[in-house]
């Protein structure tokens, strides 16, 4: 996830960098063991059109944009203290019971780029949920309308374009790895209604991970198959895909790879600009980077994700990028790299992580991984004030936060930075920066 100040003043402009995945049918190995993967199965380098233009919004994003925030009601209600994590889960979500394609609660919050206060978040087999106020309540399931109950019977998550792509309403794609709603969906009306497109030929695997959406271009999709050697790309919103060609080095059988564009400034190297992180194997295959699309690949680091999920942080378009996980020479935990992930620095503690976002005034790693209902992952919270070059701290989280985090995402109600993270079966928890 990329957190950017917004050239207009009070706003906080949140762009996805998140890769939330589902667990398989069966969990892998233990806390600190588990495997992860796309494909080298056929595809070749995929040559792709260019935006005509490089990092201008549109004008509906400059007009939300420029003015300010609506306010934040349980701020002026004293209700959401800042610095204290606050379980946000809306009662009629059910975290506990094995539903019919396998309850992990819920994988993926995403903020609304346009409508500061505006979250979406999907909980397992049971839809989509929706909140205007900054993620303290939420109404749902909100698929209601054409193939809204089957999108929603998945075990998967959501992925809403960033800034230099949004409308309003929102597209939000979906992908699911099993139930009725297995494979991937594209919604046009913020969420209500659904239409499911074919990835690959007709009859093949259809369980993939929720796509990473270009910066600049909100039909150029990435997406890696569940627990396959898969790794496909959209230009045209999901309608058609193409298979990615991957290095030999990057083939691990049965895992999961986490996908990544990185923000390079402008919309024609971004396009083909990639990182990708195999999930935990030991170190085997490790953190890869390609600058043409697939063309070549090559190995960066021996960073990899924890089984279910992963999340990078770019705070800016200069080379800075943060990545969390485990099995790196140069230690486990948080990663910097100030040349768009070719190299690479240690930071802060030495347990694994998952994930990294940006706040205004800090930056935040946490743990969190598919464990399933009713088990226990510390969330591994430590923090480092802006820009993360400094000391980072341990810090405690709530007891009720029994799972960590697979995804997080912030907004600003333009005088507080907010985050919400999406921590499987301990549910959805709400922080503002203090």
């Amino acid at each position: 996830m990329r957190v950017r100040l917004s050239r207009f003043p009070g706003s906080l402009v949140a762009v996805v960098g998140v890769m939330a995945l589902a667990c398989g049918a069966s969990s892998k190995g233990g806390v600190n063991a588990h495997g992860g993967s796309p494909d080298d199965d056929g595809g070749g380098g995929l040559a792709d059109a260019t935006p005509s233009s490089d990092a201008t919004p549109s004008d509906a994003t400059l007009r939300r944009e420029a003015g300010p925030p609506p306010a934040d009601p349980c701020v002026d209600a004293g209700t959401c203290p800042p610095g204290v994590w606050i379980d946000v889960t809306p009662s009629n979500v059910d975290l506990v019971d094995a539903l019919d394609c396998s309850n992990f609660g819920t994988q993926s919050v995403q903020a609304d780029p346009l409508m500061p206060g505006v979250f979406y978040a999907q909980f397992m087999c049971q839809g989509i949920w929706k909140s205007t106020d900054y993620g303290l309540t939420w109404t749902g399931p909100i698929n209601t309308g054409k193939s809204g109950t089957a999108a929603g019977d998945a075990a998967g998550g959501i992925t809403l374009p960033p800034s230099g792509g949004a409308t309003e309403p929102p597209v939000i794609y979906s992908a699911g790895i099993r139930g009725n709603g297995t494979g991937f969906w594209k919604s046009t009306n913020g969420g209500v209604d659904w239409t499911n497109y074919v990835v690959g030929a007709a009859g093949s695997r259809q369980d993939y991970y929720p796509p990473i959406v270009d910066p600049y271009d909100a039909d150029h999709l990435l997406m890696a198959g569940h627990e396959q050697d898969v790794l496909v790309q959209s230009t045209d919103g999901g309608q058609t895909w193409t298979p990615v060609t991957i290095a030999s080095g990057m083939d691990e059988p049965g895992g999961t790879g986490a996908i990544f564009f990185l923000d390079t400034g402008t919309a024609t190297t971004t396009r083909g600009t990639w990182l990708w992180m195999a999930q935990q194997s030991g170190g085997t295959y490790g953190t890869w980077k390609t600058t043409n699309s697939g063309g070549a690949w090559q190995q960066v680091d021996k960073n990899e994700h924890p089984h279910g999920s992963s999340q990078i942080y770019q705070p800016d378009t200069t080379g800075v990028v943060f990545m969390a996980g485990a099995y790196s020479a140069l230690g486990w935990g948080v990663l910097r790299s100030a040349d768009y992930g070719q190299t690479w620095a240690h930071l802060g503690g030495t347990g694994n992580e998952t994930l990294v976002f940006g706040l205004a005034k800090n930056v935040y790693a946490m743990y969190g991984w598919a464990i399933g209902e009713g088990q226990t992952v510390a969330p591994g919270l430590e923090i480092a004030a802006q820009p993360g070059t400094g000391t980072w701290t341990a810090t405690a989280t709530p007891a009720g936060m029994t799972q960590g985090p697979a995804q997080a995402a912030v907004t600003s109600d333009g005088t507080h930075s907010i985050a919400v993270a999406a921590c499987w079966n301990a549910g959805l928890w709400r922080y503002m920066e203090p």
